[in-house]
């Protein structure tokens, strides 16, 4: 009955890894038999059909929930070597926040969406109705992954504990990741004043 932590690493721009989009979610896997190669290949699946460019490298390494140092359990790799450019800026992204019964600190988790690497890209002064509606429905296909015996969770890393996934929203609001920017490569300078 493993507790997991999921990577999915998404490359935009290049496959660099300083230019990789990453998101964690977590699952419990109450199963009697654990299949975290599966687990990984199916949430790869639903970010390439649900959010990601389909053409674009997506990886999704699985980890056991425990002591440092943790390795991978399962790493699965979807179009391997190809990556696509992103087509805004990659700091914008469409939060998708969730929680577990009641919305306090350490039951509540998020995942930043980068709108420059969704399939429907667009930006506006507000995420559109339809960006919305897909990150809610990324949270229902997390919410069933694996079947019966896995659970989207909640954890917590400060108490240990981990909670079902009850609720999810996403606002019409941007959010801002600074460190999902590309690095500068080159700069105008010009001299002011005397």
């Amino acid at each position: 009955m493993p507790l997991y932590r999921a990577q999915v690493i998404t490359q935009l721009d290049s496959l660099l890894a300083r230019d990789a989009i990453v998101n964690t979610l977590h699952f419990d896997d109450a199963g009697a038999l654990s299949d975290p190669e599966g687990l990984a290949g199916d949430l790869a699946d639903i970010f390439l059909a649900g959010w990601t460019y389909s053409a674009t490298q997506t990886t999704v390494k699985f980890y056991e929930v425990g002591t440092p140092p943790n390795y991978p359990v399962a790493t699965v790799i979807r179009n391997e070597g190809a990556f696509v450019d992103s087509q805004g800026p990659r700091e914008v992204a469409l939060c998708l926040s969730y929680y577990s019964e009641r919305n306090l600190p350490s039951r509540r988790g998020r995942i930043y969406l980068c709108i420059a690497q969704a399939t429907n890209h667009s930006y506006g002064r507000r995420p559109q109705v339809s960006q919305r509606a897909a990150a809610l429905a990324l949270a229902s296909a997390f919410a069933g992954l694996g079947g019966a015996d896995v659970d989207w969770v909640v954890y917590s890393p400060k108490t240990g504990q981990h909670w079902d996934v009850t609720h999810a929203w996403c606002d019409d609001e941007w959010d801002v990741m600074r460190k999902r920017g590309l690095k500068a490569t080159t700069r105008e300078l010009q001299a002011q004043g005397s």
